[in-house]
Parts: structure tokens; sequence; C-alpha cells
């Protein structure tokens, strides 16, 4: 069987190591991991899966010529001496877009378009991606859509006891908002907070929010829950997410750009209802009969996050829209007053994506897309 070779950096958190982990776990001897950076974190540890050096003797005096799909490291530091050592060695190279093209195109446009052009093959994990390189980097290639799966990595873990679904029983009860990824800016986790002060202000509904994960705004995130009296906890970086998300009611997405985003996926086969901004490739993530969960996007004059974003309500692109809060909260309480259309958008959106987002399927299309001359 031939194998494919995914190379990508290890040292830090995200949906595309979450993706290679999945599937380099799932699929072992079809798929092999070569990490670019010094060392693996913890979290994606596991004893079934060997991560190989990239820089390493044994692969540089090898004389194989495999197949390489290297992931998002196109604007690194390291991209020159990745390009060359795999030119040099003979092997094919398939590139993977997963969303560093969305990371400040304006200045990085004209880098971005020369390198990418060096790829016969080049893959995007959502159809807003295929759009931003077709009609801002203006690139003729060929540009073939494959979404990621959606893999819950706790499923490796000998516990496979998944989330019971938890419902307030009374207005007394606290209502538990929780986010998952990384607490950056451009994620905006602050949202969160927005939301909890409107649910508590206009609807007096008693709210805790939790954040899974960690990253550059964790201790502003913190001072600000203090300062405006809204109860939360930080899980940070866990590796088994299920005790942080027992006791939710609702998962927010709410990025200011997300190029595909897993997480909306993720919860949706834990049982929790996520609601997402209605930006870039969030839409793809749900039925339209679930597009009750996607929180409108309004111009933001205010905004810092001036970058640039696909409105899907407008078919075009845009700058400084931000996810509405008043829509959010409104949303919440009709859900939590309507506990049938709750499960039956939580249901639908689970369907959706055992049936869209399978793992099995993805590597089946993955290797057609490799493998056809």
């Amino acid at each position: 069987m031939r194998v494919i070779n995914h190379v990508a950096d290890f040292s830090s958190l995200g949906g595309v190591q979450s993706y290679i982990y999945g599937l380099c776990n799932k699929f072992p001897e079809k798929y092999y991991i070569y990490n670019s950076a010094r060392k693996v974190l913890d979290i994606y540890k596991n004893k079934s899966i060997e991560y190989k050096n990239l820089f390493s003797f044994k692969f540089l005096f090898s004389r194989r010529k495999e197949i390489f799909i290297l992931h998002n490291l196109i604007l690194s530091k390291k991209w020159r001496v990745i390009h060359l050592l795999l030119r040099i060695k003979g092997c094919q190279v398939i590139y993977h877009e997963h969303g560093i093209a969305w990371s400040d195109p304006q200045k990085n446009k004209d880098r971005y378009k020369k390198r990418i052009l060096k790829y016969k093959k080049i893959i995007v994990n959502s159809e807003a991606t295929n759009y931003l390189l077709k009609n801002y980097y203006e690139l003729d290639s060929h540009l073939k859509v494959l979404r990621s799966p959606i893999f819950i990595y706790e499923e490796i873990f000998e516990n496979k006891k998944l989330i019971k679904k938890t419902f307030k029983k009374n207005n007394k009860e606290k209502l538990i908002i929780g986010y998952v990824g990384r607490l950056a800016l451009h994620k905006n986790p602050f949202f969160l907070i927005e939301l909890a002060l409107e649910l508590k202000e206009k609807y007096d509904e008693p709210i805790e929010l939790h954040f899974v994960g960690s990253g550059p705004e964790r201790n502003n995130l913190q001072n600000l829950c203090k300062e405006k009296n809204i109860d939360s906890i930080f899980w940070g970086r866990v590796k088994d997410r299920r005790e942080a998300l027992s006791k939710w009611q609702y998962c927010i997405v709410p990025s200011i750009r997300e190029p595909l985003g897993l997480i909306p996926g993720e919860m949706a086969l834990q049982n929790i209802l996520t609601l997402s901004s209605k930006v870039d490739g969030l839409q793809e993530l749900y039925p339209t009969e679930c597009n009750y969960l996607l929180i409108d996007m309004k111009k933001d004059k205010n905004s810092c996050q001036s970058n640039i974003q696909f409105l899907p309500e407008y078919n075009d692109f845009g700058n400084n829209y931000y996810p509405d809060t008043s829509q959010c909260a409104e949303k919440i309480i009709n859900l939590n007053n309507n506990a049938d259309i709750y499960i039956k958008l939580m249901n639908k959106h689970k369907n959706f994506i055992k049936e869209n987002f399978d793992i099995s399927k993805h590597s089946e299309e993955l290797r057609k897309i490799v493998f056809k001359s």
C-alpha cells in the first residue's frame, strides 16, 4: 500500500495538528507524520503514532522518492529549506491550505502567491478558502476542496463515555456557556464576556463561562471576568476535554475569521449545541436546517481586527465585521424556552457532521486526489 507523508509543526496546537493526528491514528498503515519542529507537544503524543523528523539523517540520506502533503507552512521561515529538501530528493509535494492564506493577506499576498504557484496540486479546506485563493490571490490553478474530517481525539482513550446533555432545571440554575480554542484576538473569546453581560443585564440570566485552551489573551480574559463579576473557569490546555465540557449547555465559536473550524463539529458529536459566527467557512459546518445557529455579522467601525473576511450572506469579502452579541443572546433565550427545538437542532447538526465529515470517507477522497495522475 502506498503511503502519504504529512509535514506539519507539532510544537503548537491547532486544527491542522488535530486533523493529521486523527488521520494517522485511524490509518497508521496509510499515513505518516513528519514533524518540522524540534519537539512534539505532550497533547499529541501517542504510543500508536510515530513522529518522524523531517531533518533527520535517516530521511536526508534515504533513496526513496515519496509523496508529501505540506500543511500550512508556506509562510514559515522553514519553508525555503523544506521546499529545497523535498525538491532535491525528487518527492512529489502537494500543498494543503488550511487557513494561513487568511492571515494578513494584504501583507503576505505577493510572497504567498509566489510560493503556492510552485505546487501542481493544491487542496483547500473550504469553499470560502477556495473563493479567497481564486478571487483575492487570483490563482488559476486547479484547487480541490476537501474539508477536514471531524475527529474526536478523546475516542482513542480507553474510557469512551459520551457526554450526557444537561438542561437547566430552573431559572436560578447557572447557564454554562463554553469556548474551546486558542485564546487569541482573531478567535474572539472576549465575545463570551459581552454575551454573558447581555444575558445577565437584559434577561436576568445567571451565567458561568468556561474557557478550554491557552493563548496570549488568557490573563486579559481572566481579569475582565473578575472586573465584570462574571463567574468563570479557565481549564487551560487539556488532553481529555470531557470533564470540562460535561456541564455545558452551549458552546460559542465567535471567530472574527475562521477558514473552516472543527470545533462546531466536534461539539455536535459530543451533544453540545454550538452557535458560530456566520463568517468564512463556518457556515459549511452546518446544514441549512441549522442556520438558526449561525450568528449574523455586523459592521463594527471600532473593531481592531481589520483583516479580510468572507461573508457568505453577501458572497463577497469585507472587514471589521463582528458577530451580533444581542442576536446571539436572544437566540440562546429562545432555545432555553423551547427544549424541543434545542434537541431537534442538536440532532440535525450531529447527523450532518456524521454524514458529511466522516474520517474514513475523507481518507478515501484524499487518496483519490493524491494518486490521480
